[in-house]
């Protein structure tokens, strides 16, 4: 009867575990792409890709709202993959959103994305290719 009693309590316990309804938090939604460019030059170990998701809705007047950013040192060569996770809620519509891309080696800038890449709430799950220029410095 003891043995009974022991399995009919585990189970309850474990009934009433399964039904406490805690759910795992939802993970932040995330923009992936890579960052590339066309010079046939290898990035030595010192390089930072930084890759920053923008509010521009704004920007007329001079402002700019960071929603996300991202750096990643030692990025390896183009195609550079990224992940940037962004808040929720974060791409609406009827605001203007961009990708902005850079690399820096030592501090000093070598690549930068001149184009704007822009993101919607229609492409926001597709994967972005940043095509990044070279300064003309280097």
């Amino acid at each position: 009867m003891k043995i009974l009693s022991l399995i009919f309590l585990c189970g309850v316990v474990w009934l009433a575990g399964c039904a406490s309804g805690i759910i795992a938090p939802a993970e932040r939604p995330m923009l992936n792409g890579t960052v590339w460019y066309r010079e046939r030059i290898a990035l030595p170990t010192t390089a930072v890709l930084t890759v920053r998701l923008l509010d521009l809705t704004k920007a007329d007047n001079g402002s700019e709202v960071v929603l996300a950013e991202r750096s990643i040192s030692n990025p390896g060569n183009p195609p550079m993959a990224f992940s940037l996770p962004y808040p929720f809620g974060g791409i609406v519509a009827n605001r203007r959103y961009v990708i902005e891309a850079r690399v820096e080696v030592e501090g000093r800038l070598r690549f930068f994305s001149a184009e704007p890449h822009g993101v919607t709430p229609q492409n926001a799950a597709q994967a972005h290719d940043i095509l990044v220029t070279m300064t003309r410095e280097n």
